[in-house]
């Protein structure tokens, strides 16, 4: 998706305000910054093919061939997030910009990568969560769908209407890759504290849960 999409991020990056592109690296920051409705979609295909392991019972099938619930519920997390967090898309606009700032691409895309996985981490664990309590593909596709939209629409009439809306990981994601500094404890700190707090409700869901 985001090699397809990598060229409507030439004319404006980051916003009506950021500016056309000039650079690799400006691609890159542009697509991370308005990741916003790429996660509204992938979040909902996590819950779709999530949701499908308890809809089809395969977690059931898991358990009953021997393997503890945290195993399952770890190695399951682990990879999802994994799949849902891989990022492309401005290999698309290399001939045009070309390679010339190596060290600052580098730079940039490393500094984005790493605030991605934290953030967007966050906003899949939403999915995850709802996925185990609900344990039903249909059902937890409608309410990451919803969830996650009405959480983006917020951030966009709240960023407009000057609402508190730090507190969102999609937010923090914005800030970071607009920040030149590569340590912001803020972002870092409401990344982790978004993920431990799901991580722990999905695991006390998953592991209360009855499965026959």
């Amino acid at each position: 998706i985001g090699f397809f999409t990598a060229e409507t991020y030439v004319p404006e990056v980051m916003g009506t305000t950021g500016g056309a592109a000039t650079s690799l690296a400006d691609i890159f920051n542009g697509m991370v910054y308005d990741s916003t409705f790429l996660l509204i979609l992938m979040s909902s295909i996590l819950a779709l093919i999530l949701g499908q392991e308890f809809s089809y019972r395969t977690v059931d099938l898991e358990i009953t061939a021997g393997h503890s619930r945290k195993s399952i519920f770890f190695s399951k997390v682990i990879t999802y997030l994994i799949a849902f967090n891989v990022m492309a898309g401005c290999i698309r606009e290399f001939f045009r910009f070309g390679f010339i700032d190596g060290g600052n691409f580098i730079y940039q895309a490393a500094k984005a990568v790493l605030y991605s996985l934290l953030l967007n981490s966050a906003t899949f664990f939403i999915a995850i969560w709802i996925c185990f309590s609900l344990r039903n593909s249909a059902k937890a596709i409608a309410v990451t769908a919803v969830t996650t939209f009405v959480l983006s629409l917020y951030l966009g009439f709240g960023m407009m209407l000057k609402f508190p809306v730090a507190f969102l990981p999609t937010y923090q994601i914005r800030e970071a890759v607009t920040s030149t500094a590569i340590f912001q404890p803020f972002p870092i700190l409401i990344g982790i504290v978004w993920v431990v707090t799901l991580l722990i409700l999905s695991w006390c869901s998953f592991r209360k849960c009855e499965l026959k």
